[in-house]
């Protein structure tokens, strides 16, 4: 979300209208669901999607009318194909799009983008509020009423939009090596936080990572005088050999990390781990290691590795939050 309040509030100081267009309801089998984002200007589209297709055509056509005026706007589109569809999509499913016109003209359009900025920046979770018929967005640090994470509901005769946005921990990366670079710009472009660390100098230079918060020399074996690691928190470990590996799981494992991954063979992965269970760790400990790591895909390469890392963080990170979809 950081990139998207970045590109409102750069368009609104460039005295440029945009329109924010947000799926704040969905039903059946839709192609994006529930706070799917897209940023449309008069001249079309400039950031995210709310699905493609047709859908993504007749939502974009709107908000180009839109922009530049003081409306907001909802419509209800039809995916399917039946006799009193819409859009002739094969989906078949419902959704409630909300489209909010940031005018370039509104000091609280601004006022409000930078709110949201420095939330996103603080690292807590806030509420993102959308009104569905006047007034200006807003950042709200609590919401009681209804349930989930995403919620229409109605506050002083008008309904709002209300979507939680929660901080969900950094992702510490042991090695800098070939996979970590190909990682680190794929994690970053997925909105995680990333920060990696070796013991050899040369592989924490920042330049090696696109993307980066945090690069750190230190010394594998005494990493508990130096990280401080949440519950929410993410551990990847690629270093350059078993030993190494060896001192990072053992870190991990008295850590409360809510993912511990470590990349290598089956046969190096059971040597890792009778290791450590000869040194007291029980089979219940063990069993939260994430190893070998990423999703299963016949990948070899350090790219194609670092795409089953990613696709495994992803469902993490959408189990822990429970925004995974049901699949049909």
């Amino acid at each position: 979300m950081k990139k998207l309040y970045q590109l409102l509030l750069d368009r609104w100081n460039q005295k440029t209208d945009t329109v924010l267009v947000t799926i704040v309801e969905g039903n059946g089998s839709v192609p994006r669901t529930t706070g799917a984002y897209m940023v449309v200007a008069k001249n079309g589209r400039i950031y995210g999607t709310i699905g493609g297709g047709n859908l993504e055509y007749q939502a974009v056509k709107k908000a180009m009318e839109l922009a530049g005026t003081a409306a907001h706007y909802v419509e209800n589109f039809d995916l399917g194909t039946g006799e009193n569809s819409e859009l002739g999509m094969v989906c078949g499913g419902r959704v409630k799009v909300l489209f909010y016109s940031a005018c370039a003209q509104d000091p609280g359009v601004g006022e409000f983008l930078k709110e949201a900025l420095a939330a996103a920046d603080e690292g807590k979770p806030y509420w993102l509020v959308l009104p569905f018929s006047e007034g200006t967005p807003r950042i709200r640090r609590e919401i009681t009423e209804g349930r989930g994470h995403c919620r229409i509901l109605e506050e002083n005769g008008q309904k709002i939009y209300a979507e939680e946005f929660c901080y969900d921990g950094r992702v510490y990366i042991f090695g800098g090596g070939h996979l970590a670079q190909e990682l680190v710009p794929v994690l970053s472009h997925l909105g995680f936080w990333c920060m990696v660390l070796d013991d050899r100098e040369e592989y924490t230079d920042h330049a090696l990572f696109p993307g980066v918060q945090e690069t750190k020399t230190v010394d594998f074996t005494a990493l508990s005088q130096i990280l401080e690691v949440k519950p929410e928190d993410y551990l990847v470990v690629v270093t350059r050999g078993h030993r190494c590996d060896d001192d990072v799981e053992r870190f991990a494992l008295r850590t409360p990390a809510s993912y511990i991954g470590v990349v290598g063979s089956k046969r190096k992965t059971r040597y890792v781990r009778e290791k450590l269970a000869s040194e007291g760790f029980t089979e219940e400990e063990l069993d939260q290691v994430y190893a070998p790591i990423g999703i299963e895909i016949g990948s070899e390469t350090p790219a194609e590795i670092a795409i089953s890392i990613a696709a495994q963080l992803i469902q993490v990170r959408a189990d822990k939050t429970g925004m995974r979809r049901e699949k049909e």
